[in-house]
């Protein structure tokens, strides 16, 4: 079978507690259906800060999902995220395409931080610049705030022998064994990994389904996941500054369970504001305050190194994944970092039959489904 435009696919977002499993039926163009929408619960120890510790385990609760679900094609796409990622806008001599295909791994080995033989690489030419324009949003894909400096000096130097136009392309580097570890669970559980994304372009995806990202200015895509909580700025429409903090909901899951003694099912509730007379809510909103502190200081760290580098500040904050979940927590981040701060709900955008989904359910899951929605929205091509 030859793929093409058409060639259903099914989105798999293997997250650090759970696999979501979405299939959009594409009815007009940029518009869709929902088809498809499922998810099985992986134990803690499955996936460890990102990392598949457990394959045999995962796989097996695809395989079940698929099943529950029907799912009828065997073509995949999935993403991956973590500190395996690295994506960073660079400035190269204007040249087409394919010259820039064929010097890609050149370009890249003097910015990545990884062996460039153990890594895949990709690119996209965002558009000219001039070489001699000072702008500091080239350097901020930077991971880690703290790590800029050596890399900047570089930049300036080579910039400073460049003349002329230049040009401005997004570059990402992914560890393969990273690419390996989803692909092999995949085919485990008897698909077809046919595109391999990353979590930031399928949040983008997401996004565009409510909402033209090309019109907001600059934004943050804030994505809490129960492992990681991933900032990405968005500028126009395009990626300015991508970082993952390794703190998310898991941390608060671990207070609750042992400021209540209660069990792990019991959190999820506790989490949305369901729970017995015994636990005061004001105890409950100091518990999330003070776990969730750690994560808006670096969020507010890495505004701030944006800012710096760019000349531009965040005017909006979105806010997906588990952690969008918490009742309140939109109004927690707005006051700590002052400024408009809404639920991502892309499921907004997706037409959904009532005959075949249950609306309550569909509305409850949402916060949990940004990533697989984003990469159902995926087709195949040959570019």
């Amino acid at each position: 079978m030859f793929l093409s435009k058409k060639s259903p696919l099914v989105a798999i977002d293997i997250g650090s507690s759970s696999i979501k499993l979405v299939q959009l039926t594409e009815f007009k163009e940029g518009q869709y259906e929902l088809t498809r929408f499922g998810m099985m619960p992986l134990d803690a120890e499955c996936i460890v800060e990102g990392a598949i510790k457990k394959p045999d385990q995962v796989a097996d609760a695809l395989k079940n999902l698929i099943k529950a679900e029907k799912i009828q094609s065997r073509y995949a796409v999935s993403a991956v995220a973590g500190e395996a990622v690295f994506i960073k806008k660079i400035k190269v001599p204007v040249m087409s395409e394919e010259e820039l295909s064929a010097k890609i791994t050149q370009e890249a080995e003097q910015y990545i931080p990884f062996d460039i033989d153990d890594v895949a690489l990709d690119f996209q030419i965002l558009g000219s610049v001039n070489a001699d324009k000072e702008e500091g949003s080239e350097d901020s894909e930077e991971s880690e705030p703290a790590d800029d400096s050596p890399q900047d000096n570089d930049e300036q130097k080579e910039d400073s022998n460049e003349e002329g136009e230049m040009m401005e392309a997004l570059l990402v580097a992914v560890q393969r064994d990273v690419i390996d570890e989803r692909t092999n669970i995949l085919l485990e559980a008897g698909l077809k990994p046919t595109i391999i994304d990353l979590d930031v372009f399928a949040l983008m995806n997401a996004a565009q389904l409510t909402t033209d990202l090309s019109t907001m200015g600059t934004i943050a895509l804030i994505d809490l996941g129960d492992s990681f909580t991933h900032i990405n700025i968005i500028q126009d429409g395009t990626m300015g500054y991508t970082r993952d903090i390794p703190v998310g909901g898991g941390y608060l899951t671990n207070i609750l369970m042992s400021k209540f003694q209660v069990p792990f099912k019991q959190t999820l509730d506790i989490k949305r504001g369901k729970f017995s007379s015994s636990i005061k809510e004001e105890e409950v909103i100091e518990v999330i305050a003070r776990a969730y502190k750690k994560v808006l200081e670096e969020v507010q760290k890495s505004f701030e190194y944006f800012s710096t580098l760019s000349d531009h500040k965040i005017e909006r904050v979105l806010l997906c994944g588990g952690g969008s979940m918490i009742r309140g927590l939109d109004g927690f981040f707005a006051d700590y970092l002052k400024m408009p701060v809404e639920i991502m709900d892309p499921m907004q955008g997706v037409k959904i039959n009532p005959k075949n989904f249950d609306q309550l359910l569909i509305d409850e899951m949402s916060g949990l489904s940004t990533v697989a929605l984003g990469l159902a929205t995926r087709r195949f091509d040959y570019k």
